[in-house]
């Protein structure tokens, strides 16, 4: 009998993934509190947005209705009490209730989630990782903002498998479920609403005495039988009208390790039961059996009424240990998944008792559960945080301005800008790849190794033959057989093709990859989402480092996967930047194995480049010997087709590989020739012997064929190729026909013409029109002008801009053109909006690129400058419309940038000639159009994306009237208004100006993504602005002066370091996720996020480095950078810890910088590198070590160089391996800064000038004078922006000479690190105009003042914005924060920054006089910041507010009518009483009350709450009861 005991309890604990022996090794006295991890330490993934959240409450019921608040605050980190088990297995535990539990609740909540256990689980222990109670998970979510307003609920039934003998079955615990969802009420004020419904609180419904309801969806997640239980009462409750209302409320199901099919040992447990002593069978264990009519049943009648529902699969991986050793897969695969149409299916890394059990919110598969579930979260629910309203929704759309959702490939593809199909080149290949070759490969053992994912080899392969070996074919076969063997989820690929341009870049294969991987992968797919959603990151627009980091390094590489990555990458050498790709390789760091394999050309440069970034990668080199059966086979297919049955076969056969050379390119072209020349065997024999061997000699041969036409034929033949050799990507026949039309308007089937008049040069695929290898451009551009067809690059690019040109400067064409196409995209989804374009074929690359030609084209011709300046002067706003409409506003900016890298080449073109006719008339104008149009966009690009025709209407009245786009339209614009008042004639360089507030002096300003965040140092309060709008967009406060920030490269973590904490949070919600208290007494220098963004690395004055866990907030490690016995006190006044985390820099004053490697634990002393300067390398001991003091130093991104400031304004550049020095002592630097590519150098000097200088060449291209000190400088992620803090504002510079070639998608390898400017631009800012602090209009909108910063208080008229007067002038060196205009307008009051109030008389113009007279009549000060003035609406009284006083002004007898105090301090407020002169209302945050004018006194009972103020409907409603005020 003890053989059945024990394995009765062991088959039960793994069928129910619960452990049944209720023998607890440890009772817990009943009234234990089991403390869960505070909110500070548990894991966060910052990268999923969250919303901050107020009071929620986290409960314990042992019985339903019986609960404990926690205390209120954001950290709810304890259960209530937990009662002891019962050591009895027949009674049920009071700490595992049965029915319908709340364990957590929040006031008007979005969500409700219920917990459903599986056979002999609870309700708490079935969660609760080896049972003990502070392991109970579900609470963790609350966490995690998106939940934080979701109540939490398990549900228990009595499912045990041991005790008396009982009747139930699956359908009685599906009954029990719905009547408790049914009858469900709460005893507080939050949890007592119907499941899935919530009471919506707005005050003029409680006013009224009623309680409105909303709908709330429903969530279940259920494990192992707990999944069939509530899919048995979906379909009664859908089948029953008693419950129809609850069942339309679930919105989604989650199964962990469900047998929706059965499980065999069901049928082996019962036996047990029934063999075991006071055992007996239970008909629900027997439901589980496989096929049971019980299950058949639930599942047809479940598959045809599910299909509102979102479902989630989750199937175990890990076998589970049954005993004696063995271990089997209690749930199978193919039970636990349903496949359902639109299932979404996955596996957590665990047995089936650990499916629903996580350790630790580090988990990874908690982490992926709860992914999950706020996947489906988010798509069934909509929240507008501002009012509390909650309804159902169909999944977001894509930006809040588009009319339908996006279908889900389209939506990754708008976000990552990829707007082709990524597998169209391979599907393209796969046609052409013959059956049966490439089984070479196979044979190779490197090849076996790699495809095997073989631990002990290396991952990386590296395949390497000539042009035409078949490489691209040889890919394609690769990736066909890992889908064949069952990694196609897992099998990502991309061609690099030298004839588009796009494709050839390192960012385009990367959101190529990710789109594949996101198509896969559901969990990496909405966390792609969410970082988009919660930054407005588009990725089309980013370079490929951020796009490695934030993409890659920042979810890819981080979500655990059991299967590995192949990555297949074929043509690196014809990447644009090949060697940046070999590097970010190098840097991989993943949760999963990556295997990857490249192809390519072995040239000098990716030989050396791999070899030393990618040392472990396995080359093997493509021989003739190879492929040579491949080739054989393709001939004799071919020959086959061409002579059927012919003798002669073999011989043809032997002749043509007998010339090969391994390159199936000729062998292709030669067949053509044969194909061509099959009418008689002389005719082959001929053909053979002229074919010559080698590609060079053979497309000579073939451009003769071209050259031997009749002339039309001819000249079609060489436009044709010129196309089709210099076009930024490959043409559709269709756009070439339109291309051709100017000088050949009636051609008659082109795809036929291609093919029999140019030379087998061109082949067209799937109507997409290229050159039939890479190597046929390179012959055709590149070779002497002997050859009898020569294409002159600059010629062709200069007739391809001209007919681009020509093509859009049809204005009315392509204004109804455009109209249609917005019309289309605001009546249905933008995908079809943009398909709008392909009924206008070339149109899309004709907007796009005309401007590329026009870069590359002659810079000697003066008629091409007067053709393009001419249609920009004409057309240029229809073009901006025209792109507008794609969405893509970078064509904009990258043309701009193109038009001055023709100016550049104009430039040098002239300096090296002589000749007289080469002049530069109207270059000044092509560079005024260059900038407008770059200021355009960054001033206005919003605005253009949401309504494109507001180029028309609205934009051109705001540019500077000297601006060459106001010059050419200002007269022409369609707009209905005008705009005065603009001061500056030509655009500046200043794109915004923001102050922080009120004495608030910012101390530092660091960019992330979307966001640029400014401190205010000594109260701790970070404000994040967006960057796009230059809007705020939140505070947050650390509470305390801050001294250090940084942020997280891959994810949207923010670190703040005070003198007590260090604090982490989400930037892109303000919340706090993390809390490090501060143990010592020394100041933090430096921040680091860790490589996973799960630790942080704290740097201290005393050299001190400590590593934190940031879930735990225990230290991890710690590093002194000091050698052992140095007594110098000296402290660290700067410290800069590299890129990869491996060495610090520490800045000493009077000492050289030095250098250490972060040894984690030092066994051996590693020495520090000193960086001693010349003039100090023979300097005595008494001397001192360092004569020229150093100040900063900054690391260079992907190097081992250091850049040090001194104190003579000297930078030097230091290659701290080689341990080599650049001195540069021309920059004046008082302040620096790097860009984050590390390409570009911000400067300040003592002045506040602004220097942008070059990297590694250190040249000026870019000076701001500008006369305030600057205290801190950021560069925007791209670099096209940089921002400087000067005082209490934050300035942000856009200057057009930012521009570099590498923005450029085919950029000139003799610029590479420098700006587009030949000289450097020397730009200045008016310090004389005064910022305006306070601004009122008055009663009849005819006139407006304005406070300013100088404390001037100036009149001016409207709508003119002409200057009348200056009113008031306070001390200059206060800030006129407000104002107050009279109703009568007889009275103007100002009050600055210092407490100081005047009161001026106005007189308008009269008859007598043509000024304004402006006569004193008060002037006092108060000892309190001013917070409101206000004038009583007959002018006899004037209010002045603070934030705990408040006191009226008799302006008759000029003295004090009365005065309050307030000590809630509670900011608010004033306001006119509508329905009474003598009263007056303060309204704050959490009520509105009435007071008498002439004693501040309350009139009565406050006459409205917080609910009715926040109510945007509400009404005046007097004697309105208080509500209590909520938390926060």
């Amino acid at each position: 009998m003890g053989y059945f005991r024990k394995h009765r309890d062991r088959l039960s604990r793994h069928l129910s993934a619960e452990d049944a022996d209720k023998d607890a090794d440890s009772d817990q006295e009943e009234g234990d509190v089991h403390q869960l991890r505070p909110t500070e330490a548990r894991k966060k993934r910052a990268s999923e947005p969250a919303i901050s959240y107020r009071s929620p409450q986290l409960l314990d019921a042992p019985f339903p209705g019986s609960r404990n608040p926690s205390t209120a605050g954001s950290d709810f980190s304890k259960i209530g009490p937990q009662h002891g088990r019962s050591s009895s297995t027949s009674s049920l535990s009071t700490s595992d209730p049965l029915g319908l539990t709340l364990v957590y609740s929040f006031p008007n909540p979005t969500l409700d989630l219920i917990f459903v256990h599986g056979l002999g689980g609870t309700s708490r222990g079935t969660w609760s990782w080896e049972r003990d109670p502070s392991n109970f998970w579900p609470p963790w979510l609350v966490d995690d903002a998106e939940f934080s307003r979701a109540r939490i609920f398990t549900f228990g039934y009595n499912a045990n498998f041991t005790g008396q003998s009982t009747s139930l079955n699956i359908l009685d615990f599906a009954r029990d479920l719905l009547v408790r969802m049914q009858t469900y009420s709460a005893d507080d004020h939050h949890g007592d609403a119907p499941i899935g419904q919530v009471y919506l609180l707005e005050a003029l419904e409680i006013w009224k005495g009623k309680l409105t309801l909303r709908q709330l969806p429903i969530i279940f997640v259920a494990h192992s039988m707990g999944g069939l239980v509530v899919k048995k009462a979906y379909i009664v409750g859908k089948n029953n009208q008693q419950y129809e209302h609850i069942v339309a409320h679930i919105s989604a199901m989650v199964f962990l390790a469900t047998p929706h099919r059965g499980s065999t040992f069901a049928a082996m447990l019962n036996n047990i039961l029934k063999a075991s002593p006071g055992g007996s069978a239970k008909n629900y264990v027997a439901e589980l059996e496989r096929q049971s009519g019980s299950l058949q049943d639930i599942n047809e009648l479940f598959r045809n009424i599910c299909g509102d529902l979102k479902l989630v699969s989750f199937h175990e991986t890990v076998k589970t240990n049954v005993g004696a050793g063995i271990k089997k897969m209690i749930v199978e695969k193919d039970s636990a998944l349903l496949e359902y149409p639109g299932e979404i299916t996955s596996s957590l890394i665990a047995d089936h008792h650990g499916m629903a059990k996580f350790k630790d919110p580090h988990d990874t598969n908690y982490t992926n559960v709860k992914n999950v579930l706020k996947w489906l979260k988010r798509r069934t629910t909509t929240e507008d945080t501002r009012e509390g309203v909650f309804t159902f929704s169909q999944p977001r759309t894509l930006g809040s301005h588009e009319s339908s959702e996006l279908p889900l490939e389209q939506r990754l593809m708008t976000i990552l800008g990829i707007s082709e199909k990524f597998d169209e080149d391979l599907e393209n290949l796969t046609e052409r790849t013959m059956q049966g070759s490439c089984q070479w490969l196979l044979q190779r053992q490197a090849f076996q190794d790699w495809i095997s994912d073989s631990p002990k080899t290396s991952g990386l392969l590296w395949l390497t033959g000539n042009p035409g070996a078949g490489k691209s074919i040889l890919a394609s076969y690769v990736i066909a057989l890992l889908k064949e063997r069952s990694f196609s989820g897992r099998c990502h690929f991309h061609f690099f093709l030298a004839a588009h341009q796009t494709k050839r870049t390192v960012s385009y294969l990367l959101r190529s990859i990710a789109l594949q991987a996101a198509l896969l992968d559901e969990v990496f797919c909405a966390r792609l989402i969410e970082l988009h959603d919660s930054t407005g990151v588009l990725f089309g627009q980013q370079k490929a480092t951020m796009i490695w980091e934030k993409v890659f390094e920042g979810i890819l590489f981080r979500t655990p996967s059991q299967d590995p990555f192949f990555w297949v990458f074929d043509g690196l050498d014809e990447a644009e930047t090949p060697a940046e790709l070999v590097k970010l390789l190098s840097r991989i760091r993943a949760a999963v194995r990556i295997n990857i394999l490249l192809l390519s050309r072995a040239n000098k440069d990716l030989v050396s480049g791999i070899r030393q970034f990618l040392p472990t990668a396995v080359h093997e080199p493509i021989s003739a010997e190879d492929n040579k059966d491949d080739i054989r086979e393709y001939v004799m297919s071919s020959i086959q087709r061409i002579l059927p049955g012919d003798p002669t076969q073999e011989e043809i056969v032997q002749d043509i590989l007998s010339k090969a050379s391994g390159s199936f390119l000729w062998v292709r072209l030669a067949m053509e020739r044969i194909r061509d020349n099959w009418y008689t065997k002389d005719d082959i024999r001929t053909a053979l012997t002229e074919i010559p061997e080698g590609m060079g000699p053979l497309y000579e041969r073939m451009l003769d064929l071209v050259a031997d036409q009749p002339p039309k034929p001819h000249r079609l033949a060489v436009r044709i190729l010129t196309w089709v050799a210099c076009t930024f990507r490959p043409l559709e026949i269709a756009e070439l026909e339109i291309a051709l039309h100017p000088d050949f308007p009636d051609l008659y089937n082109l795809e036929r013409t291609i093919e029999e008049i140019c030379g087998h040069f061109i082949v067209v695929i799937k109507s997409k029109v290229t050159l039939i290898h890479h190597t046929a451009a390179q012959f055709l551009l590149h070779n002497s002008s002997s050859l009898p067809v020569t294409i002159i690059p600059h010629e062709a690019h200069q007739h391809m801009a001209t007919v681009c040109i020509d093509f859009l400067s049809d204005s009315s064409r392509w204004r109804r053109a455009f109209s249609n196409i917005t019309t289309m995209q605001q009546s249905s989804e933008l995908s079809s909006g943009l398909a709008a374009f392909d009924r206008h074929p070339f149109l899309s690359y004709a907007l796009t690129y005309w401007a590329h030609h026009f870069s590359l084209a002659s810079a000697e011709s003066d008629d091409l400058l007067e053709t393009m300046l001419a249609f920009l002067e004409e057309t240029c706003l229809l073009w901006i419309h025209g792109v507008a409409l794609s969405k893509n506003l970078r064509i904009l900016t990258q043309s701009a940038q193109r038009f001055k890298t023709y100016l550049r080449k104009r430039a040098n073109s002239l300096a090296q000639k002589s000749s007289p006719s080469l002049t530069l008339p109207r270059d000044s104008e092509l560079r005024e159009w260059a900038n407008d149009i770059i200021h355009v966009v960054g001033r206005f690009g919003r605005n253009i994306v949401e309504n494109p025709e507001s180029i028309h209407k609205h934009v051109v009245p705001f540019c500077p009237k000297e601006s060459i786009i106001s010059r050419s339209f200002g007269t022409k614009s369609r707009s209905g208004f005008t705009v005065s008042g603009i001061t500056s004639k030509k655009w500046d360089d200043c794109l915004a100006r923001m102050t922080m507030g009120e004495d608030q002096t910012v101390s530092k300003v660091l960019c992330k993504d979307t966001f640029f965040v400014t401190l205010v140092g000594i109260t701790g309060t970070l404000i994040v602005w967006s960057s796009e709008t230059c809007e705020e967009i939140r505070r947050f406060a650390h509470g305390e002066y801050v001294t250090n920030m940084t942020s997280s490269r891959t994810s949207n973590l923010f670190a703040t370091a005070g003198f007590k904490t260090t604090r982490v949070w989400d930037v892109t919600t303000g919340e706090e996720l993390y809390r490090l208290p501060k143990g010592r007494h020394h100041h933090t220098r430096t921040l680091a996020f860790g490589p996973k963004d799960d630790e942080i690395l704290v740097g201290y004055d005393d050299c001190l480095i400590q590593c934190f866990d940031l879930a735990t907030a225990q230290e991890k490690w710690q590093f002194l950078a000091k050698e052992p016995g140095f007594q110098d006190h000296n402290c660290a006044r700067y410290m800069a810890i590299s890129p990869d985390l491996t060495q610090v820099a520490l800045v000493f004053r009077g000492r050289p910088v030095v250098v250490w490697s972060i040894q984690r634990s030092p066994s051996v002393f590693v020495p520090p590198k000193r960086c001693v300067l010349t003039e100090d390398s023979m300097r005595s001991a008494q001397e001192g070590d360092a004569w020229n003091a150093p100040e900063v130093a900054l690391w260079q991104p992907g190097t081992d160089h250091l850049l040090i400031m001194y104190e003579d304004t000297k930078v030097v550049e230091w290659n701290v391996r080689d341990d080599e020095q650049s001195p540069h002592d021309h920059m004046g630097a008082r302040g620096m800064i790097l860009s984050q590519d590390g390409s570009l150098l911000l400067t300040s000097d003592a002045d506040g000038t602004l220097s942008i200088w070059t990297v590694p060449h250190y040249r000026l291209t870019y000076r701001l004078k500008y006369e305030e000190l600057v205290t801190d400088m950021a560069f925007s992620p791209d670099g096209t922006r940089f921002y400087d803090i000067r005082g209490t504002f934050c300035n942000v510079w856009e200057p057009d000479a930012l521009v570099r070639s590498q923005d450029l998608d085919q950029d000139n390898s003799s610029s590479h690190h420098d700006t587009i400017n030949s000289e450097p631009v020397i730009s200045s800012d008016d310090t004389s105009r005064i910022p305006i602090t306070s601004l009122i209009c008055n009663a009849s909108n005819t006139f407006y003042c304005c406070g300013k910063e100088d404390g001037t208080v100036v009149m001016y008229a409207l709508p003119n914005g002409q200057k009348v007067r200056q009113v008031a002038r306070h001390a200059s060196s206060s800030s006129v924060i407000k104002l107050a205009w009279s109703t009568s307008e007889k009275y103007l009051a100002s009050a600055d920054d210092s407490g100081r109030i005047m009161v001026k008389r106005l007189e308008p113009p009269s008859s007598g006089k043509d000024e304004w007279g402006v006569f004193k009549l008060l002037d006092w000060r108060i000892d309190e910041a001013i917070f409101h003035l206000m004038f009583h609406p007959h002018d006899s009284l004037l209010l002045v507010a603070g934030r705990i006083t408040a006191s009226v002004m008799n302006l008759k007898t000029k003295t004090e009518l009365c005065h309050a105090d307030h000590p809630e301090q509670r900011d608010g407020i004033w306001i006119n009483d509508p329905t009474s002169q003598a009263l007056l209302i303060k309204v704050d945050a959490v009520q509105a009350r009435q007071c008498l004018w002439r004693t501040l006194l309350p009139s009565d009972d406050p006459i409205v709450s917080s609910a009715f103020v926040d109510s945007p409907d509400s009404v005046y409603q007097p004697q309105l009861y208080e509500l209590p005020a909520p938390a926060h």
